[in-house]
């Protein structure tokens, strides 16, 4: 055999290389397994194709199974897949400052984070990254400067990577944290405040950072962060009040039965221009509107201003862990959408505290009550449909529904078929699935269904052509009357 022979079946052997693990890792992240068994297969990956330079995902798998034990609570297990990362690829200043940031938001291998984190630094400004991707990258040094104690170039660093990359909560709380390291407790108190109340007042460690430097300045430090609290919260309030105001309704608080407080806007049909209120003889109906997973009550407002123009009363309410109805238990729908089936039960509560509340307005009569929904709200709408409760709404909307059809379908059941109206956009396929299968279940009668054209879902697809919220005022309006 020649060399050039050689040579070529070597290369020949390399590609063949190449292409097998090109093909087995696509085919391992289109397939994804349980958190543990994709490291598994990780781990078997990088054993058989060990070579950068016949696996093109070889760094990519080491950062995965990097970020893997990171989650998992093994921080030196995760850091010595970065190590293997690192050495595949020296110069790289995101992999840098992946390996660094761990180190030391760990605190561990101090030594080691501010050196790779010092080589990410240098390689990013060489290179022209972008200035808010230079300012992840000085925060992780300003970090690991802070964790070493270096407190005087942490804070240098920090206030830097704060210019570059503005706004972000992260980068604010570690300058935060040195500031008090330094002793300049007043700069660390003001930048938390603003943090806790951008966030509703709903995160537990900043409250308790604020209780901390409180303690640390004795009791007029403690008065005076307690009385910007107060002032914070009551501004917060005049900003809802107002959106609620320019929106045409009232702000309103709700309580539900296990004690959870809610946001709502309230929307009163107005007395005819030239006439007084009319007396308490007369009963009008009331609309309840429940908005979608990561949504909140403003997406309501426009069709509840039309439910009012047509005489009726609305009310639309923040579901807990969505908009003004936050809390430490649910700061957040990503909260909420944790534990989904357990917080789908507890929003029950929010959806009867809403009745409950429509009840006590003035002239409302039990017997009209509306409901409409947009996507996971929609399946909130359909589970308010029980025998046993009172009061049950006598018209339903469904906006988008959320899932399959099957959850819906014994709820409806219950319903005259007349009173039940289902909307999706045409571009949404498994809200037209569910529609579709929903109105061809005869039962009492097929509801009605409307497919809209265009992109968007839920309450947005309502400002299309042809009048669509419309059409949803008038089929209430017509049901309540």
């Amino acid at each position: 055999m020649t060399i050039l022979t050689g040579l070529a079946l070597m290369a020949a052997c390399e590609k063949e290389t190449h292409r097998a693990a090109r093909a087995e890792f696509q085919t391992l992240m289109a397939h994804p397994l349980p958190g543990e068994e994709q490291a598994q297969a990780l781990e078997g990956f990088v054993q058989r194709f060990p070579e950068p330079k016949t696996n093109p995902y070889l760094v990519r798998a080491f950062t995965l199974l990097a970020e893997y034990h990171a989650a998992s609570g093994h921080p030196d297990i995760a850091a010595s897949w970065y190590e293997r990362a690192v050495r595949a690829v020296p110069e790289d200043p995101d992999l840098l400052n992946a390996l660094g940031y761990l180190y030391a938001a760990n605190e561990m291998n101090l030594d080691r984070a501010v050196s790779v984190l010092e080589a990410a630094v240098r390689l990013a400004e060489e290179r022209g990254y972008a200035p808010r991707r230079q300012g992840f990258i000085k925060d992780s040094l300003g970090w690991a400067y802070r964790k070493r104690g270096d407190l005087a170039l942490s804070v240098a660093l920090l206030e830097e990577a704060n210019r570059l990359a503005p706004g972000v909560a992260i980068l604010r709380e570690h300058l935060a944290d040195a500031y008090r390291g330094l002793g300049e407790r007043d700069k660390a108190v003001a930048i938390i405040l603003e943090l806790y109340l951008q966030g509703r007042g709903t995160d537990r460690r900043l409250r308790r950072s604020l209780e901390e430097m409180g303690r640390e300045g004795g009791a007029a430090k403690t008065a005076e962060i307690g009385h910007r609290l107060d002032q914070g919260f009551a501004a917060m309030a005049e900003v809802d009040r107002r959106e609620a105001e320019l929106e045409g309704a009232s702000l309103v608080q709700l309580t539900a039965a296990d004690g959870t407080r809610l946001a709502g806007s309230l929307f009163v049909p107005s007395p005819p221009e030239g006439r007084r209120p009319a007396s308490g003889t007369g009963r009008r109906g009331a609309i309840l509107l429940l908005h979608a997973l990561g949504s909140n009550r403003h997406a309501a407002a426009s069709l509840a201003r039309q439910m009012t123009e047509r005489g009726l009363v609305a009310l639309t309410i923040d579901l807990r862990g969505h908009g003004g109805s936050v809390s430490e238990t649910w700061p957040g729908p990503h909260q909420f959408s944790e534990h989904l089936n357990e917080n789908l039960e507890a929003a029950q509560q929010d959806l009867r505290a809403g009745f409950g509340y429509l009840l006590r307005v003035p002239r409302v009569d039990r017997a009209r009550l509306g409901l409409v929904g947009a996507g996971l709200g929609a399946l909130l709408a359909a589970r308010a449909v029980d025998a046993a409760a009172d009061p049950r709404p006598t018209a339903i909307v469904l906006l988008s529904p959320w899932g399959r059809s099957e959850p819906y379908q014994a709820r409806l059941s219950l319903m005259d078929r007349a009173g039940v109206l289902l909307v999706a956009g045409r571009e949404e396929p498994s809200a037209v699935s569910t529609v579709e299968a929903l109105a061809r279940d005869a039962g009492r009668g097929a509801p009605e269904a409307i497919l809209i054209d265009g992109s968007g879902s839920g309450y947005e697809l309502l400002d299309r052509s042809g009048d669509p919220s419309g059409r949803i005022a008038d089929f209430l309006a017509g049901r309540l009357r």
